[in-house]
């Protein structure tokens, strides 16, 4: 079986931590400039160098984006970027601008191109084109079905590689080409500082054409007309090992560390059971989708991937008319920062409040996802408390089994 790469996002260097725990094998990641996710923690240039040098001692991999659409009082300084890269030496750099290329060739050399998925590449033409101007890997939109994506592969050849994403948010434009946020509220998308007013609620009235309505589902507040479901290809594996791209990738830098760990974990799993065992992956689908709904969500689509026909059958199970909420089923309350194997304890960061009696699930990198009653917690002092509930306190839990760093505490039912 040939080699995956499974791509995770890293909005700072804690969610770049997890991802790595937590089964990613490469992150992709944006500097405070010149990334589409402005509102991200994002990386300084001293934060990005500890990161690939925290990435090769793992054997892993890092890509950055810089894949705004560029006007000219950006070209200047975009140059020095490429520059610092150059010798900071991550993976890749993530372009969406034609331009970009021959300023990366000239300013970032020894790293590879990739092409974003705002180039809206969605033909074996148009990637064929920027393979001969130097890309090294095409990241295609995400209109295109499973077997487009094997075309297009079949057209580039193995000397380039093919990305395509598998779960998390959708745009409604074109592979995030919109205009919306700059014309509704002067918010460039295209720059970073999308305002996603495509999840905004809208009421549609048209005054001049009697008896010509949009078809509004719900109730007389309004419509989310635009709001699109979340994709997750979690049940469908062995379609995505077949369709020959070389890296699958996980939308959500401004996703949470509970996010990245969660999915991160659950299509690592799905991975590997399936490349070992068919079966096992068959027989264990009700697993990975608990631990990939465990993080708040929209409602799940697989949208174009599985063809366009069944995209548009499935229109309405695609897109959330009523509402733009989350799905929340479960609550992250902590993290584990050490263990004592003599006393069994683990030491938890607090992000929500546990309670003696609670039951919670013991999430791990390496270990079995476990379950269990919370019979002891002990404060910073080993003194013994019925509660963890402060911010960010300190405490420790007597876990039923021997966990390790990064597990992850969490109770069923949402905040």
């Amino acid at each position: 079986m040939r080699a995956i790469e499974l791509l995770a996002p890293a909005g700072n260097m804690e969610k770049l931590r997890i991802a790595y725990a937590y089964g990613a094998d490469a992150v992709y990641l944006g500097l405070n400039k010149f990334s589409l996710r402005d509102k991200a923690d994002n990386f300084s240039y001293e934060e990005l160098e500890h990161a690939v040098a925290y990435a090769k001692s793992l054997g892993k991999r890092i890509y950055v984006t810089v894949n705004i659409l560029p006007k000219n009082k950006d070209l200047e300084e975009i140059k020095k970027t490429f520059d610092r890269l150059s010798d900071i030496l991550p993976d890749g750099i993530i372009i969406a601008d034609i331009g970009l290329i021959e300023l990366a060739k000239k300013h970032a050399k020894n790293i590879d191109i990739h092409i974003s998925t705002q180039a809206n590449i969605l033909n074996k033409e148009s990637a064929v084109a920027f393979c001969k101007l130097g890309a090294k890997r095409l990241i295609l939109g995400r209109e295109l079905s499973l077997s487009d994506v094997a075309q297009i592969k079949d057209a580039v050849g193995q000397e380039h590689e093919i990305e395509i994403f598998i779960h998390g948010a959708m745009c409604i434009s074109y592979s995030g080409r919109c205009l919306l946020s700059s014309f509704m509220i002067g918010r460039d998308a295209n720059q970073g500082d999308c305002a996603q007013p495509c999840r905004w609620k809208y009421a549609l009235m048209e005054e001049k054409r009697p008896g010509q309505y949009f078809p509004i589902h719900e109730d007389d507040l309004g419509s989310y007309i635009l709001n699109s479901d979340d994709l997750n290809m979690i049940n469908h594996i062995p379609e995505l090992l077949e369709c020959k791209a070389d890296s699958f990738k996980i939308e959500g830098r401004m996703k949470s560390a509970f996010y990245v760990a969660t999915v991160t974990k659950a299509y690592r799993m799905a991975f590997d059971d399936c490349i070992r065992d068919k079966q096992k992956y068959l027989s264990s689908l009700k697993e990975y989708n608990e631990i990939v709904s465990m993080a708040s969500h929209r409602p799940f689509t697989t949208a174009y991937n599985l063809g366009y026909e069944d995209f548009v059958n499935k229109t309405n199970e695609s897109m959330t008319y009523s509402n733009s909420n989350y799905i929340r089923e479960y609550t992250y309350c902590g993290i584990v920062e050490d263990y004592n194997k003599e006393l069994g304890l683990a030491q938890v960061h607090e992000l929500n409040p546990v309670y003696i009696d609670d039951t919670v699930i013991l999430m791990s990198p390496h270990i079995n996802t476990f379950e269990q009653k919370v019979i002891k917690l002990y404060d910073e002092d080993m003194q013994p408390i019925d509660k963890a509930h402060h911010p960010a306190m300190k405490y420790y839990l007597k876990t039923d089994i021997q966990v390790e760093k990064d597990t992850i505490i969490i109770k069923r039912g949402g905040q």
